[in-house]
């Protein structure tokens, strides 16, 4: 069982813990975390839902094709 987190702990982790980019420790700590602590997972959830909005906003954007080809480039030089 992972040791328990603090708050700072928690919100310090909170943006990886979202993108699942936590080991499975780290992962089941903040988890736990926000199990037992409203505040957190209140600001979890509004983090969460910000997100994807974001990303729905985003997907309906239409890029100009000049935009996209300069990005194409790009990637193709670092790649």
């Amino acid at each position: 069982m992972p040791e328990p987190m603090d708050c700072r702990e928690a919100f310090e982790k909170l943006q990886d813990y979202i993108d699942r980019e936590l080991c499975a420790e780290e992962y089941e700590a903040v988890r736990a975390h926000l199990e037992r602590c409203p505040p957190c997972k209140d600001e979890f959830v509004f983090e969460g839902s910000v997100l994807r909005c974001l990303k729905e906003k985003l997907a309906e954007m239409q890029v100009p094709e000049d935009l996209m080809a300069r990005l194409c480039q790009c990637l193709e030089k670092e790649g």
